[in-house]
């Protein structure tokens, strides 16, 4: 028994200071590399091995009897830390640093908070089991009996909990998903035993109880698919031919950033309002995030696209509605178009009344930042005028990589190759880096300036013959 009692304490004096000094040099280098193992080997050095060696000098060195309160005490601390050892290893090889993706970044939070309970609950069976000699059969009919009375006192607390256990099972949502909850819309941030966190629009955190979710209607943009679609409704006057305001729907949301062209756009007429005709664009993006901003989108350009083809979007209130002609001039803005129409080569030299006639026969036609003013290989309309905002002339190559030529401001204009005879297409992009206003001058207006005025179209001529070299030069 001497020798016995010797050699557990020289062990334990010599064996516990080095092990202890191994593995906090381990930790440590192990930290430096951000290694998951760090954790494990600090709850070595931290709990299991101090318990452990309090254990070995009640049970070994002290030689106290095994039914001793402090030896009980020793060896629970030390089933305790190997059970939290235990839980941590399997956390660190199961979820730790797992692949987005993969079958382990599904599991569900909950899911893993389950499995960590179950297994403390089995590892406190066993220790009251073995060693407080406990009895279980008992233990369970004196908790069974306990937990009808807290059942009672919590019943809306576990309600939440089993609500969160059939999210577990069912899966209708995961972190990331954007849903409807009610009147609350945002992206599920967290879901937890009792609850779910919303992340919403405006940038608040709503916690969401699990029963009112089983209990409630919820809707899930995110699933089965990401891509979503997305509804709105304008109104616009009964003058309006319906296959017009149509078109020019369905060509405003092709045009619209992130909106897909599979499955492509659709508009339809609803209604028949009190004030106006409802029409229903339907375009699809690729996820709910991308389909905010392209409503917003949307809903800007088709403003300016009503303003170029005089469309109406009538107030809700009686007034009366008088046709515009296709010639939106306003006298207030005249002068300025006529002094931005003299700063043009060859039509410096033209007398006023023409410069005015000019005008009165042109359009006038706004459009939104970020959209296309003309597109490549498209027909051209007419030759254009800056008035207001700034325009991008660029062009793509046989890659479809983009070669800018310059920007275009008020007093410069392009669809200069209109002067040609024949039905002309545009070689480049004219893309509205600002707000932009410009005057259009039809085809017709135009051949009949030439032919009255020729050294006109000499002109217009080195404008776009210059253009022409500037596009060459780009592409080599």
């Amino acid at each position: 028994m001497e020798q016995a009692w010797m050699r557990w304490t020289l062990s334990l004096a010599l064996g516990f200071p080095l092990l202890m000094l191994f593995l906090g040099e381990l930790s440590y280098k192990l930290e430096q590399r951000n290694s998951r193992l760090a954790e494990l080997v600090n709850i070595l050095r931290i709990l299991v091995l101090p318990s452990l060696a309090l254990f070995i000098i009640c049970f070994k060195v002290l030689q106290l009897h095994h039914d001793h309160l402090w030896v009980k005490i020793s060896e629970t601390l030390v089933w305790i830390a190997l059970v939290y050892w235990g839980l941590t290893l399997i956390n660190s090889i199961i979820f730790q640093e797992t692949k987005v993706g993969s079958w382990r970044s599904k599991i569900p939070k909950l899911f893993q908070d389950l499995s960590r309970t179950f297994w403390v609950l089995v590892g406190s069976a066993i220790i009251l089991s073995t060693i407080w000699d406990a009895d279980l059969a008992g233990l369970i009919t004196a908790l069974g009996v306990g937990s009808l009375v807290i059942g009672l006192a919590l019943q809306d607390s576990l309600g939440n909990i089993f609500s969160g256990m059939t999210l577990l099972l069912e899966r209708p949502i995961a972190i990331g998903d954007w849903v409807e909850i009610g009147d609350i819309q945002g992206q599920i941030k967290e879901i937890t035993w009792r609850s779910v966190q919303v992340y919403t629009l405006e940038k608040h955190l709503v916690i969401v109880p699990n029963s009112q979710i089983a209990q409630g209607n919820l809707r899930n943009f995110s699933r089965p698919e990401p891509v979503h679609g997305v509804n709105i409704d304008l109104g616009f006057s009964c003058d309006d031919p319906p296959n017009k305001v149509i078109k020019v729907l369905y060509q405003t949301a092709l045009e619209t950033q992130n909106v897909l062209r599979d499955p492509e756009p659709s508009v339809s007429l609803e209604e028949y309002g009190d004030f106006s005709m409802i029409y229903r664009t339907l375009f699809f993006v690729r996820d709910y995030e991308q389909g905010i901003d392209s409503s917003h989108d949307f809903r800007v350009r088709i403003w300016y696209a009503s303003q170029r083809h005089n469309l109406t979007m009538p107030y809700p209130t009686s007034v009366e509605y008088e046709y515009q002609s296709p010639l939106p001039v306003s006298e207030s803005e005249s002068p300025q178009a006529i002094a931005l129409l003299r700063q043009v080569p060859g039509w410096d030299t033209l007398e006023a009344t023409v410069l005015e006639s000019t005008y009165e026969t042109s359009t006038i036609e706004t459009f939104a930042q970020g959209e296309m003013v003309i597109l490549q290989q498209e027909p051209l309309r007419g030759l254009f005028l800056i008035l207001d905002g700034k325009a991008e002339m660029y062009w793509l190559d046989e890659q479809r990589q983009k070669r800018v030529l310059g920007n275009l401001f008020p007093g410069e204009i392009f669809g200069e190759k209109s002067i040609l005879l024949s039905d002309q297409v545009s070689e480049t992009n004219i893309l509205a880096i600002e707000d932009l206003k410009v005057l259009l001058i039809s085809i017709e207006t135009l051949q009949s300036m030439i032919h009255q005025f020729p050294l006109l179209a000499s002109s217009i001529g080195e404008i776009m013959e210059l253009r022409r070299q500037q596009l060459k030069a780009i592409s080599l």
